[in-house]
């Protein structure tokens, strides 16, 4: 049987130092129908000489490079539109790809829109940590609402059914457009979970992740919830949400902006601690006092 065309979508920016390992783990990859888009975002470093170089050896590679930065939501909206494949995966461009990622994604994903794996940090020389993205976690069909103040869905991890980009196109401007692809796909119950490691993400100075982690805590917890607020507007925005979800999305938005810190909000308190099990599914679960406690702490320290 003739295999589906896979695309992967790839965007560079000033990643020369990593691109060509990531490179290897993609081309090498046990399914060998594939299509590679790279998209370079204006790098002012080798990077598109590096892409261009892999193209000139394997003719599954194409090089594209953008006119004027568009940044990475907007660079990876333009990467997926321009793949033909019937399935696209994401691809960071400092990352290693297991050998069977593809494959293993391909045959889970069944009539679901998108799938997501696990991931296992790596620093930047390499060395592999014991520490996985996703530390012992289990996704069970969640409630949309499991987006509405965190995500567990990472581009790199991901590969989606091509019928997917009529419903997530465009990204929004702001945010990140992988916790609006996994919000998408929750509500519409179009979303599985592969519990396997099948990616080495990479941890270095100039990545996001890392830039949020150096951060002291008290700016942690200000870019936290300001990245909440930002999806949850962005969520809204979504034309299939029916109106008791829209309601609630909104009426817990009002609330993250009525605090008076440090004083308690009750219209946040209350959506808290009634919705725990929807919003917090990959916490411990608690009842009764155990749950207000944690409510309480948490609604005390969302603040502007």
């Amino acid at each position: 049987m003739e295999q589906k065309l896979i695309s992967i979508a790839l965007c560079t920016y000033n990643g020369e130092k990593h691109l060509a390992e990531q490179l290897d783990s993609i081309v090498n990859q046990t399914y060998k129908n594939l299509e590679i888009v790279i998209v370079d975002d204006c790098s002012t470093d080798n990077s598109y000489n590096i892409a261009l170089d892999y193209a000139e050896k394997d003719r599954r590679i194409k090089c594209f490079r953008n006119k004027t930065n568009l940044g990475f939501n907007k660079n990876f909206e333009n990467a997926l539109n321009l793949t033909t494949g019937d399935y696209i995966a994401i691809s960071d461009q400092d990352d290693i790809w297991m050998d069977t990622k593809i494959s293993d994604l391909l045959n889970n994903i069944g009539n679901n829109w998108l799938v997501f794996s696990n991931s296992v940090y790596i620093e930047d020389d390499g060395t592999v940590t014991d520490k996985p993205l996703l530390l012992n976690f289990k996704y069970l069909q969640r409630n949309y609402m499991a987006f509405l103040l965190g995500n567990f869905v990472t581009g790199h991890t991901t590969l989606m059914a091509r019928e997917f980009l009529e419903y997530i196109f465009p990204f929004p401007e702001k945010g990140y457009y992988d916790w609006w692809m996994g919000f998408v796909a929750s509500y519409n119950n179009k979303l599985r979970y592969v519990d396997k490691i099948l990616t080495q993400y990479r941890i270095h100075e100039k990545s996001v992740i890392q830039q949020s982690l150096a951060a002291d805590a008290e700016k942690q917890k200000k870019l936290y919830f300001a990245l909440n607020s930002t999806m949850q507007s962005n969520y809204l925005t979504y034309k299939k949400l029916n109106d008791s979800d829209k309601k609630f999305i909104l009426n817990l938005k009002k609330a993250y902006h009525q605090v008076n810190y440090p004083y308690y909000n009750l219209k946040l308190i209350h959506l808290l601690y009634s919705q725990y099990l929807n919003l917090f599914p990959y916490l411990k679960k608690r009842k009764g006092i155990s749950r207000l406690l944690f409510v309480l702490k948490y609604a005390r320290r969302v603040k502007e």
